[in-house]
């Protein structure tokens, strides 16, 4: 299917762009076209003008004379003397030169311009549908004689010329189009890698998710299938170990349903005003049995001073705070200090909220992985197990609430030993 996709990305852009090429190549060959037509006319008529006068300041013409100035001009000349072709032969030009048959016809046969209209011109014969040959005729009167003048030129080799251009434009069209086509294959490659990495994410995310499920549903099931063959006196058992399974799918469904939200920018934060001491207060005296229990020395640390009110959703940071100080409490052995504080600094722009323990740490090089979906550090210690309650989405949620509230979560080695998570939030 990538390929498929690829393939067909890469025809669509290699088409369009080879459209709007080929507009531009055409563009440029057609004012190149105009450029070669409008140079040639113009040397077309300052040559003639230069022959023209050259003629009539003669008394006597020679057929050597006339030749010399056709061969430097590129030009045919043409005299007739009251209707009386000079030097050459009509009917030879005309075989030599079909194409200036035409134009000749009128002077050959007698139709002299009008006495007294001395002055001329330059004009594109055409006959037929493209223009053949560049004209200039005029006529001098001198000695009671009338001596027309008619040069003509063929276009044949401007057409040659741009037959060549139209090929070397041909050229350089297929030559762009190949590259225009790799182009396209590379650049849609590119740019299908993050879907195809965000499909095997999705994969991924969707095995892990079946896999987390499937063992407390097949815990629920084998209990239930075993209570219905137990006696009442040993039911109540099995319905705890349901309870809890049960508890553990519900809160795993609910981070699921965070992190979709948060996937489709659906995240709904309700804002206000925050005292952040009053609700680290709150959340370190709810763990503080639980940390006893466990054998972890629990201890808070707060300034001061009075804190400026922190602009963020009571609820889910206090959602953060309850992720990090369990997985803190799960992943440190018994007898470690764990540190819930609010960082130290000016509160002007951001605040800091900390927790600090001296466990094993966290590698360097899984410190960012930690907050992937469905990670763990030692997926095989006893703390990774589906009995603690975590699956490996708690810091994937956490990171997607600070993200939500504009902050960060990092993750770093303490000062003396273990991990520091930091959460930062704006003021």
């Amino acid at each position: 299917m990538y390929q498929d996709v690829r393939l067909r990305l890469t025809k669509l852009f290699t088409a369009v762009l080879s459209f709007l090429l080929a507009v531009l190549l055409g563009v440029c060959f057609y004012f190149s076209i105009r450029q070669q037509f409008s140079m040639q006319l113009s040397s077309f008529t300052s040559q003639s003008y230069t022959v023209f006068e050259s003629i009539s300041e003669q008394t006597v013409l020679t057929s050597r004379w006339l030749a010399a100035h056709e061969e430097n001009a590129g030009f045919r000349i043409y005299l007739w003397d009251n209707g009386t072709e000079l030097f050459h032969n009509g009917d030879h030009a005309n075989q030599l030169f079909p194409e200036y048959a035409y134009y000749l016809s009128a002077p050959a046969a007698g139709r002299t311009l009008h006495p007294y209209q001395k002055t001329g011109g330059v004009s594109v014969g055409r006959h037929g549908v493209l223009p053949e040959v560049l004209h200039y005729q005029r006529q001098l009167i001198k000695d009671d004689s009338i001596l027309q003048v008619c040069f003509l030129q063929s276009l044949r080799p401007l057409y040659g010329r741009i037959r060549s251009s139209l090929f070397l434009y041909f050229f350089l069209f297929l030559f762009s189009l190949s590259l225009l086509a790799l182009f396209c294959w590379y650049f849609t490659g590119r740019l299908l890698q993050p879907l195809l990495a965000s499909q095997e994410s999705q994969n991924r995310f969707i095995a892990s998710v079946s896999h987390e499920l499937r063992t407390p549903l097949a815990v629920i099931l084998s209990n239930a299938s075993a209570c219905e063959k137990a006696p009442a006196a040993e039911q109540k058992s099995f319905f705890q170990v349901i309870a809890r399974e049960g508890a553990q799918m519900s809160d795993m469904l609910e981070q699921l349903l965070t992190l979709s939200r948060a996937d489709s920018h659906g995240l709904v934060l309700r804002m206000e005003e925050t005292d952040l001491q009053t609700l680290l207060l709150e959340t370190y005296e709810n763990f503080l049995p639980l940390a006893t229990e466990s054998g972890h020395f629990l201890s808070i640390r707060l300034p001061e001073s009075e804190l400026p009110l922190c602009p963020c959703d009571q609820g889910r940071i206090r959602q953060v705070c309850h992720i990090l100080l369990h997985n803190a409490l799960s992943y440190t052995p018994a007898g470690s200090t764990i540190l819930f504080f609010i960082g130290e600094g000016s509160y002007e722009k951001e605040i800091s909220i900390g927790i600090q323990d001296n466990g094993p740490g966290i590698p360097d090089g899984e410190k960012e992985k930690v907050f992937d979906r469905f990670y763990r550090v030692n997926p095989d210690s006893p703390a990774a197990r589906q009995e603690k309650g975590h699956h490996g989405l708690g810091l994937a949620v956490a990171k997607e609430i600070v993200l939500a509230h504009r902050g960060t979560l990092t993750v770093s080695d303490a000062p003396a030993g273990g991990a520091l998570f930091l959460v930062t939030l704006p003021l």
